[in-house]
């Protein structure tokens, strides 16, 4: 089935380990309220042991579809299978808005924060439970939503059970948090009485990241969900006006998330679209492998929403079934890495082994020098990175501002210049972005300069020995 190309915007939805997120999500999308206790999230989840334990520990994704008029579609019947019930939803709506339902304890901020880098949502859903109040990870989530310049809401959810005082507590810390130095943001605050209109308002004005709009809801009772419902039909795209993207008119370049192999089709990858557009048969290249090499790929056929469409530009998530360029060419799931992109052949792209950045250390518990690793998020890249050499400082200590040179210590990874990092080990967080981009040529250049100095010193040697 071939659909017309939809207004579109994506969600995350983050927040601390029991706040309902998932709760929240699946009564969104599927139109339902929660019984109390976790009925609505066992549709959302994407594994057998998440259900049992109640806990998301990957990256699910939800959709909920809005017509002309701005109201939500939902099927007469809900399906599990999501291949059947996003297209019902798909063919009668006219936006989508996509959820990524992320990882709420810390065991899996990784996932997290891969979630909200390679992603690139336009907007971050912050799930405070009423009846717990602000915690470390809320606020760790909203440090990354603000580094990564997502503007995000707050979702106060189960109000029917907060003893008041917990709840008024909570509310005028999360208003105080808002109004903090470091953030300097207007809370607005709305409830199951707010106007309609008003809501539309503020809305229309989160792009600007000046707003924090301010949600109390119940997924029992069903309190707050429309005027949340309403907010979320009204925010509007950021691909145009988001860093992170180039645009439709510049060369395809597509992240991969993750990879399949379909039975019939063969493999499959789903990712984001970061820049260009893709169309049937369009000829890329696949890498870089640990070879530093990329293979030439065809795409076969094209999903955006699980629907069968003719092309994917700049800003969509869709999935790419693959197949070898080249006669007598294999491709299946071993040639596969984390990292791995589609470009245009035209680019001619380079893997690089080191790069420079600019960084700043929001938190270390001791000092940074020469020689320290950790894991670094950088788009779909997830890799650990050495520090090589440290620009202005002789070590680094929380709340330093340095250029760094960092080098890949597995393999070599396609960058730009201006892409974001995050590097996070332990305790540790530092944001920045690439500064620079070390050649294999240059390196070479740089390997010769330092062997003569090296020579000249031997030289100097023997002439002393003899």
């Amino acid at each position: 089935m071939q659909v017309q190309r939809l207004e579109h915007s994506k969600l995350a939805i983050i927040g601390n380990v029991d706040s309902g997120k998932s709760t929240l999500v699946g009564v969104l999308t599927k139109g339902i309220l929660d019984d109390g206790r976790g009925g609505a999230r066992e549709r959302v989840f994407n594994y057998k042991h998440e259900k049992e334990n109640g806990r998301t520990s990957s990256v699910a994704q939800e959709i909920m579809g809005f017509d002309e008029n701005l109201k939500q579609v939902l099927p007469e019947r809900f399906n599990q299978n999501k291949n059947k019930y996003w297209s019902l939803v798909v063919e009668k709506s006219r936006k989508i808005v996509t959820f990524l339902d992320l990882c709420g304890h810390e065991k899996y901020l990784k996932t997290t924060i891969f979630g909200l880098v390679a992603m690139i949502p336009d907007y971050s859903l912050i799930i405070v439970g009423a009846n717990m109040g602000v915690s470390k990870m809320t606020r760790e989530h909203l440090g990354v939503s603000l580094f990564l310049k997502i503007p995000f809401a707050i979702v106060l959810t189960k109000i029917d059970i907060a003893p008041q005082n917990v709840y008024n507590e909570t509310i005028e810390n999360i208003k105080g948090l808002i109004r903090s130095p470091a953030i300097k943001r207007t809370a607005v605050v709305f409830d199951e009485k707010s106007e309609m209109e008003e809501i539309d308002k503020w809305a229309a004005l989160m792009h600007g990241n000046n707003v924090v709009p301010i949600f109390q809801v119940s997924s029992v009772s069903g309190n707050g969900l429309q005027q949340l419902t309403r907010f979320i039909s009204r925010v509007p795209n950021r691909d145009e006006i988001n860093k992170a993207y180039q645009t439709v008119n510049d060369p395809f370049q597509f992240d991969i998330q993750e990879n399949f192999n379909v039975p019939g089709v063969g493999v499959v990858v789903s990712g984001i679209v970061r820049s260009g557009k893709a169309g049937l048969n369009q000829h890329a290249l696949l890498g870089p492998d640990k070879g530093k090499t990329f293979k030439p790929v065809t795409i076969k056929s094209i999903h955006i929403n699980r629907v069968s469409v003719e092309s994917a530009q700049v800003g969509e998530f869709a999935c790419f079934a693959l197949k070898p360029s080249k006669a007598g060419d294999k491709l299946d799931r071993a040639d596969f890495r984390k990292g791995m992109i589609l470009i245009d052949p035209a680019v001619k792209p380079e893997p690089v082994i080191e790069f420079e950045a600019n960084i700043h250390v929001l938190h270390h518990p001791t000092t940074m020098s020469h020689g320290y690793q950790a894991v670094m998020h950088c788009g779909v890249i997830r890799q650990a990175v050495e520090m090589k050499k440290i620009f202005q400082h002789e070590v680094l200590r929380t709340g330093d501002v340095d250029t760094v040179r960092l080098r890949f210590l597995y393999a070599a990874e396609y960058l730009k210049t201006d892409q974001i990092l995050v590097i996070r080990e332990g305790r540790t967080k530092i944001f920045g972005y690439i500064s620079k981009l070390i050649t294999e040529k240059q390196l070479e250049e740089e390997k010769k300069v330092q062997v003569i100095p090296q020579q000249q010193q031997q030289q100097q040697q023997q002439i002393q020995q003899g």
